[in-house]
């Protein structure tokens, strides 16, 4: 699938991105492992969830990563997100055109 493969080098890049600027670099990464992705999705959230507690600011690559982490998943199990929000605005297209021609 080659949104799959986009998805898995785009989380490769923002991966990097964000073991250079972490105080603390992440494990390898392993795109193809499902459950190594939720682990280290798990691993980011939690980092997030500290920052916050203290009081710092999470790091701008750390929203990117989770984000991208989370995209590999869903393809990983079959479903792809851009598909169902391009299906989603069409159809909210559609229906404000069928509303307005119905005015």
């Amino acid at each position: 699938m080659q949104r799959l493969k986009e998805s898995q080098e785009a989380l490769t890049l923002i991966y990097n991105a964000y073991n250079e600027v972490a105080t603390n670099p992440l494990p390898p990464l392993d795109i193809d492992d499902e459950d190594g992705l939720k682990k280290l999705l798990d691993t980011v959230m939690n980092r997030e969830s500290i920052s916050h507690i203290q009081n710092k600011k999470a790091l701008k690559e750390s929203t990117e990563l989770r984000s991208s982490i989370a995209d590999v998943l869903l393809l990983l199990d079959g479903c792809d997100i851009k598909e169902i929000k391009a299906a989603m605005r069409k159809a909210t297209a559609a229906s404000a055109a069928a509303t307005e021609a119905a005015k």
